[in-house]
């Protein structure tokens, strides 16, 4: 495999739009082999991955940090991490991809786990940190319960849109039937 097969150049391209938020699906793209390019090539693509990882998890905090602010009790709450931890499926995907080196793929969904527990261990230390501000100990207790009955470290395997989606099913038909009659 040569630089110029376009291996390099899918990977650049998906990583740059991936990067952006694009919701582009990565199972399309070609296996990579290390051997196959130049180690000063092989280091760039390495590191456009790992930009685009550590982005999409910062940009993933952020918008985790956004919603637990707008929560106003704690089934929000727990709404809140659940969605977050939803949107953490695209990073794991791309890191843990088939089509990388599994050395590679490894390192990476190693990372983005100990920077997933790294946030969740923040969190439950930032309510620590309430409680010894003098927050109410009820309230103290519902949150520190509501960040670990909804780990961030735990993996969604159900696609989005799953459970409340699907159609109620139509009630059975009920047939009232006459009782027979008897010749007299």
């Amino acid at each position: 495999m040569l630089v110029g097969d376009g291996g390099y150049q899918r990977w650049a391209a998906f990583l740059e739009q991936w990067r952006a938020g694009s919701a582009n699906d990565p199972q399309g793209l070609p296996t990579l082999v290390e051997q196959d390019y130049p180690a000063e090539v092989w280091l760039r693509l390495v590191t456009r991955l790992t930009d685009a990882l550590a982005y999409r998890l910062q940009t993933w905090a952020d918008a985790l940090i956004d919603a637990m602010a707008a929560t106003r009790d704690e089934f929000e709450m727990a709404r809140a991490l659940t969605q977050a931890r939803r949107g953490l499926a695209a990073i794991r995907a791309v890191a843990a991809h088939p089509a990388l080196p599994g050395k590679l793929a490894r390192a990476l969904r190693d990372q983005v786990d100990e920077q997933i527990r790294l946030v969740q261990r923040a969190l439950e230390d930032g309510i620590d940190d309430a409680r010894r501000a003098g927050l109410d100990d009820r309230l103290v207790q519902a949150r520190l319960r509501t960040l670990r009955d909804n780990p961030l470290t735990v993996q969604d395997r159900s696609p989005a849109g799953t459970g409340w989606a699907a159609a109620p099913a139509r009630p059975g038909r009920r047939i009232i039937v006459d009782p027979p009659v008897r010749p007299t």
